[in-house]
């Protein structure tokens, strides 16, 4: 009998310490930003070349300038957090017209074509969705998983997200609140 309960009593504690407890706090986990990657030293918007899905080639020259911010989202049309984020941002659109986003992918034009049509974001005038050929923007940031977001204000650096960021964040910074 004396066995049996010391047995319970080592299993009660077991079962009490933080490490067994499902409610203990998960450790926060580690950003997957690559630190050396250039856009941690150079705090400008890219130089950039994106082939759109309409077809048109597209510079950081050619951005409309009535957009106090810029949105890149480096995504993959097949991967479903990219499906989410492309979700809830439109969802949210009306409260982010005062951001113009570039979505690039490095997949194929058809692949784009189809996510674009999917969410909603060809014909949206702030938004431009396409293929950077030279990868010029998967380079600049490093990014380790997508979606990658990074956002600019009057072209130079506000902040990164490596693992997509939630509409509401991108409202009270873009607006202030």
């Amino acid at each position: 009998m004396k066995y049996v309960f010391l047995f319970v009593v080592g299993i009660a504690s077991i079962l009490s310490t933080p490490k067994a407890n499902a409610q203990a706090v998960a450790a926060p986990q580690a950003p997957v930003v690559d630190p050396s990657a250039p856009y941690m030293k150079d705090k400008h918007l890219p130089v950039f070349s994106i082939t759109s899905v309409e077809g048109k080639e597209i510079t950081n020259k050619d951005l409309p300038s009535k957009y106090k911010y810029t949105c890149i989202i480096i995504f993959s049309p097949d991967c479903s957090h990219c499906e989410h984020e492309a979700g809830e941002l439109n969802k949210n659109a009306d409260k982010l017209k005062n951001i113009l986003f570039i979505w690039d992918s490095y997949r194929d034009m058809d692949a784009i074509k189809k996510f674009a049509a999917k969410y909603g974001l060809v014909g949206q005038p702030n938004v431009i969705i396409g293929r950077d050929p030279s990868f010029t923007i998967p380079t600049f940031f490093r990014p380790r998983m997508t979606p990658f977001v990074a956002l600019y204000e009057k072209g130079n650096f506000v902040k990164v997200w490596d693992q997509g960021v939630e509409p509401n964040e991108l409202i009270k910074i873009t607006q202030g609140n």
